[in-house]
């Protein structure tokens, strides 16, 4: 889903350990930044000897800092599940914005509702869940422009407001996980055919 709407330059901001930066090791160059110290050692120690690929200590809402990265010529930038934790996103999107090329690409993902927001969100210092809407009008206050934006997993949606809000669950089963996982490609099918009204994440390119 991610992975179409990127170009050869690509930015994962908030990379942590890499696990969304490993897709796109075939492009011309990738940058994984990430405000934790301890998961830019790891992100290193991950990639160690991809001479395409390039890591380094961000914080997103350090306009000095992000400025620097304007020598790489990004075309695109790609953020997933990494505003959420971000008190002020609008400066941190705002940055992203300053760093890209004319005709780059900010690629985000985000969880999406209030109303899924948990003890798991709580606790893993999530600042807010967003809407569509949230989310069309901080982006465009940064400068972008909406090619498109959605809810995605809607089947993820219910199954998280089932066992974390309702029943308030502290943990994820690995069980539930597999068999989730397992029909992901029956949803995904689905979501391609009918645009939900709503579902766990929000994704706007």
């Amino acid at each position: 889903m991610i992975k179409k709407h990127t170009g050869k330059r690509v930015l994962d901001v908030g990379c942590a350990q890499g696990n969304l930066t490993q897709f796109f090791l075939d492009k011309e160059f990738v940058m994984g930044a990430d405000y934790s110290k301890e998961y830019v050692k790891q992100f290193e120690k991950r990639f160690a000897g991809k001479k395409n690929v390039k890591v380094m200590q961000l914080d997103a809402t350090d306009a000095k800092k992000t400025n620097e990265l304007k020598r790489w010529k990004f075309d695109t930038a790609i953020t997933m599940n990494t505003l959420e934790h971000i008190k002020d996103d609008v400066k941190a999107m705002k940055n992203v914005h300053g760093i890209l090329e004319s005709s780059g690409r900010f690629i985000v993902f985000v969880p999406a509702g209030m109303w899924l927001y948990s003890i798991l969100d709580y606790e893993g210092g999530h600042f807010r869940r967003y809407t569509k809407r949230e989310l069309a009008e901080k982006l465009k206050k940064a400068g972008f422009s909406i090619d498109n934006i959605k809810y995605v997993n809607v089947a993820g949606a219910l199954g998280w407001w089932t066992n974390f809000v309702l029943f308030k669950k502290r943990i994820y089963s690995p069980a539930t996980f597999n068999v989730y996982n397992a029909l992901v490609p029956l949803f995904r099918a689905g979501e391609s055919v009918v645009t939900p009204p709503f579902g766990l994440s929000v994704m706007a390119v």
